[in-house]
């Protein structure tokens, strides 16, 4: 009996190691422990000084997780007394929407806090789901929120964040950073966090910028485990510039969308058509010599198939950012395009603010350089007033507006490929060799319609097949279609007419094809004016609608082409590697009805028996009365 049960005990044991090895295979699962509590470690140093003294952070990548050597690098730099203070903002969750076919899952966040969300520009519009009242997001909505909420006021969202945490009675601060700039917290509840710095020492002059920690975080080195302990070595992100590239179609009006939205990222565009361009950048602070700049360059490229207006360039400034954003007016039917009309400061192409120079690059791409001189550069770091503590541009929003020509030729890509348009900030401060730079694009896009003319009954003299043109939904008004032809068939937008006797008469080649290139997302009306003998005009006129899907994603997002006729969708063809190009379509003429004609054989015999019939009538009338009167 004592061996059964020493058996069964045994058995039990074994069981149990088992289960604790089951149980332990389970927990190694790339999954979240929910079980677990986290902790957050910040390190707080000079980037400033350290940046100064020829040490760059940008070797070493930030991953969430404690860098031994980036500790030590910067250990010399440490700023004690700064407080930092977290709010947990929800929690982590996972949520699945299926179509029907398939099922796509995500990790979400919740944000609890209304006032939150309304500080970082979020709407249910922009949610995943809501669960219990709570409002859950993708984590790409809630970086992007953060970001461009700091992109375009980084001082206001900081001040409005701070205020938020401040007044939150769930937020918590953290002990000061002690003389290694470190501070920590432990036994933190998994979740999404919101960093921000509430107090500094005299000795720093601006707070990071708030960010998100999700606790726990993905292992981004071997990516496949989550990591509860996360690490962070913030840096003074404020004294950073900001770029953007828009572009707008401001000759014909901005028909790429509605045109309170004004500059886009991407447009599109007609050939020959007068493109404006703006560059928007958010000058860093100037607050002493050791801040001051001593380099701002922006070298901008444009594909080959667009042309600089050389000259054609003027820099605006503006205390706020909203103001550089909305000081412009679309080009309507009534009033031409204005731009920086309301800008506090404006430098005039020649000022001795900026130089600018003109070059080639790869691929026949043709670049702008705009430089602040030394004398510009001292007019952004001096302040205006021996009252000031910055510099007089100091966090300054600068656009730079210039324009260019769309070609007019084969030079131009049509489709979806697009023309992009890349401009690059070089920046730099008193540090001896140190610089940054900051990139941005935009595209302009243009397409073409590819008609092919058939003649019933295998005719194939198409010389006298004419059609014209009209753009009938541009902002500037209607407008008929000016082109050149490059060869027998094939035509290049050169510009509009309002008279329909000026519109440039559009022949297909001796196969009945007829390409015409440089359209913008527009509505045209297309128009058979003269066809070829014995045949048929078509009733109506036919109706080309091209259209454009805006899709976000990598610098500037992009457009995707699509395009009806008469109402019918159609699948539109490449040109070249380029897709969705050109709108294509087929005009059959009909024979007409054969009449006979004046002069012909049939005419001549009717006339000759009707006068046959004539005389014999006459001559029986004779013969007639003869009768009579010899009776």
């Amino acid at each position: 009996m004592k061996r059964i049960c020493s058996l069964f005990l045994t058995l039990i044991m074994i069981m149990s190691l088992c289960l604790s090895a089951s149980a332990a295979a389970e927990s190694s699962l790339p999954t979240i422990d929910q079980s677990k509590t986290g902790s957050l470690t910040i390190y707080k140093y000079d980037l400033t000084s350290a940046q100064a003294d020829g040490l760059t952070d940008q070797v070493y990548l930030s991953t969430g997780q404690a860098n031994d050597e980036a500790a030590a690098a910067f250990a010399p730099y440490a700023i004690p007394g700064v407080e930092f203070t977290y709010l947990r903002v929800g929690a982590i969750d996972t949520y699945t929407v299926s179509d029907g076919t398939t099922n796509t899952i995500q990790v979400i966040y919740g944000v609890e806090d209304d006032d939150l969300l309304s500080a970082l520009g979020l709407t249910t519009s922009d949610r995943v789901t809501v669960k219990d009242g709570v409002s859950y997001y993708a984590s790409d909505t809630l970086i992007d929120a953060l970001s461009d909420r700091l992109s375009s006021n980084n001082t206001s969202t900081k001040d409005a964040l701070e205020a938020l945490i401040s007044e939150n009675d769930a937020a918590v601060s953290m002990s000061l950073t002690d003389s290694t700039g470190k501070t920590s917290v432990s036994g933190l509840e998994l979740g999404l966090y919101l960093v921000v710095e509430t107090s500094v020492p005299e000795n720093v002059t601006y707070t990071v910028d708030p960010f998100f920690v999700s606790v726990p975080m993905t292992d981004t080195q071997t990516l496949n485990r989550w990591f509860y302990d996360v690490t962070v070595y913030p840096k003074n992100q404020t004294g950073n510039p900001t770029l953007e590239k828009e572009v707008a179609d401001t000759a014909h009006g901005l028909s790429f969308s509605d045109a309170s939205e004004g500059y886009e990222d991407v447009a599109t565009v007609s050939d020959n058509d007068l493109v404006n361009y703006r560059i928007l950048s958010t000058l860093p602070s100037v607050h002493s010599a050791a801040t001051y700049l001593t380099q701002y360059t922006f070298v901008d490229t444009l594909s080959k198939g667009l042309e600089y207006n050389e000259g054609d360039v003027k820099i605006c400034w503006y205390r706020d950012y909203a103001d550089a954003l909305a000081d412009y007016s679309a080009a309507t039917e009534n009033s031409e395009a204005v731009n920086g009309g309301n800008a506090d400061a404006t430098w005039e192409y020649g000022s001795e603010f900026f130089s600018v120079s003109y070059g080639t690059a790869s691929e026949d791409a043709t670049t702008m350089t705009v430089e602040l001189t030394a004398a510009g550069l001292k007019e952004v770091n001096t302040p205006a007033s021996s009252d000031d503590q910055e510099g007089k541009y100091s966090c300054w929003t600068m656009v730079i507006y210039y324009n260019a020509t769309v070609h007019a030729d084969e030079a131009v890509t049509y489709g979806d490929d697009g023309n992009p348009n890349e401009v690059t900030l070089t920046w730099s401060r008193t540090t001896d060799g140190y610089y940054d730079t900051l990139e941005d694009e935009a595209i302009v896009y243009s397409y073409g319609i590819d008609l092919t003319k058939v003649l019933s009954e295998g005719g194939t003299d198409f010389s006298s097949v004419q059609f014209v043109l009209q753009n009938t939904s541009n902002d500037t008004g209607a407008y008929y279609v000016v082109a050149s032809a490059a060869e027998s068939g094939v035509y290049y937008v050169t510009g509009g007419t309002d008279l329909e006797r000026d519109a440039t008469c559009l022949s297909p080649d001796s196969d009945g094809r007829l390409r015409i290139y440089g359209l913008e997302e527009d509505t045209y009306v297309l128009t058979e004016v003269q066809t070829a003998s014995g045949y048929t005009l078509l009733k109506d006129s036919i109706t080309i609608v091209i259209s454009t899907d805006y899709t976000s994603g990598g610098a500037c997002g992009s457009l995707t082409a699509s395009a009806t006729v008469d109402g019918n969708e159609v699948d539109m063809e490449s040109d070249g590697d380029s897709a969705n190009a050109l709108v294509p379509l087929t005009v059959l003429n009909s024979r007409g009805f054969d009449l006979p004609q004046t002069g012909g054989a049939g005419t001549l015999v009717t006339t000759v028996c009707g006068g046959l019939l004539t005389a014999a009538m006459v001559a029986l009338a004779i013969f007639t009365l003869r009768r009579k009167k010899s009776a």
